[in-house]
């Protein structure tokens, strides 16, 4: 549900979609008090709400677009409506916090309670999946070793401070074969790729289920990571690469530390990386071959294999849910002594 629907609580529509529910789920949209006041709402009516964040907006740089709304905010005058600030008022109003990533949990473990739930996949658009070269031929690069990687604007300090970058310049001027694939709408990463035209291509977005199919044409997957914002993401990059059979290589840390065994982890050294790349590039059908092998293993991270994951951490909230901490928006809770005896009567009073 769109949250312009979560915030008009009332309408007899969403109060049939929502009345019925045992837990709400507020995804990243905590920013306003008519989201804090849906959240209140539906406490007051006894269903626990938690909210899931995948991204941490308090950990932004400057060359995210979102670091003007979420840091500098220079419309907001007033310093309780400040996302951040709202945002934390919202966490500690909420039953928990959900993440995919433990150090977003961790950050805010001094307000809410936090439950580790990863990302997973959609098993539909990772099953009969054309092969490798047919996706090739498909997008014209036959003959092509290609380096894959897709994202949005987030990412483009990634790429500049893993070394990564860096690495590219040496990784193809050896491998003139090499073909990096961007995949996204933000044309920086690949317009400042300091290869040579012919070394790289920009792949603007599809839509999700078409994703899968863009991963299953690369030859090799890399996922880099650089700052403390990168350490809060989510591990869906190496698990896509898994799943399509791609051998990869990835910053090390707390993202893809699941998948260590899976693939090869390196530090921000442009050399490093160059060696793990080109470790992979010079024995390829092998590293494909012990990929594809690995699928099974990748595919327990798909969504219906892990609903028993889901079913506990949401009955965890449940049972922790208390709805005598919970006040309908817009009505003040009194407690009114009654003459000569030591009671009180409490009474609900319309704002």
């Amino acid at each position: 549900m769109h949250v312009s629907g979560f915030v008009d609580y009332l309408n007899p529509t969403i109060q049939d979609l929502l009345g019925p529910c045992d837990i709400i789920t507020v995804q990243r949209n905590v920013v306003s008090e008519e989201v804090l006041n849906a959240i209140r709402y539906w406490q007051g009516m006894n269903v626990p709400t938690c909210i899931d964040l995948d991204d941490a907006y308090w950990r932004l740089v400057r060359s995210n677009p979102a670091f003007r709304y979420w840091i500098e905010h220079p419309d907001v005058k007033e310093p309780e409506k400040e996302p951040l600030v709202v945002l934390e008022r919202g966490l500690r109003m909420c039953n928990a916090l959900t993440s995919p990533n433990r150090l977003i949990l961790k950050d805010w473990a001094h307000v809410t309670r936090g439950y580790h739930l990863p990302n997973f996949a959609r098993e539909e658009w990772w099953t009969g999946l054309p092969t490798r070269e047919e996706l090739k031929a498909k997008l014209g690069l036959t003959g092509r070793t290609v380096i894959g990687w897709g994202g949005s604007v987030s990412h483009y300090d990634s790429w500049w401070g893993s070394g990564l970058r860096e690495a590219a310049t040496a990784i193809s001027r050896r491998h003139p074969e090499v073909l990096w694939l961007i995949c996204g709408n933000d044309p920086r990463i690949h317009d400042q790729l300091p290869v040579s035209p012919d070394c790289k291509r920009q792949q603007g977005g599809v839509p999700p289920n078409d994703w899968p199919k863009l991963v299953s044409s690369f030859d090799i997957g890399v996922a880099p990571l650089s700052g403390i914002y990168d350490q809060r993401r989510s591990w869906i990059k190496t698990l896509e690469y898994g799943l399509a059979g791609a051998p990869w290589v990835a910053t090390a840390g707390e993202p893809y530390g699941d998948h260590a065994f899976f693939g090869k982890l390196v530090r921000g050294d442009p050399d490093e990386w160059q060696r793990a790349i080109e470790a992979t590039l010079l024995n390829l059908s092998a590293e494909q071959a012990a990929a594809e092998q690995r699928i099974p293993l990748y595919r327990q991270w798909l969504i219906g294999n892990q609903l028993g994951t889901y079913e506990q951490v949401f009955n965890n909230i449940i049972s922790d849910f208390q709805v005598d901490t919970a006040s309908l928006p817009g009505i003040h809770f009194v407690n009114w002594p009654v003459a000569g005896k030591q009671e009180t009567i409490t009474a609900a009073v319309a704002a």
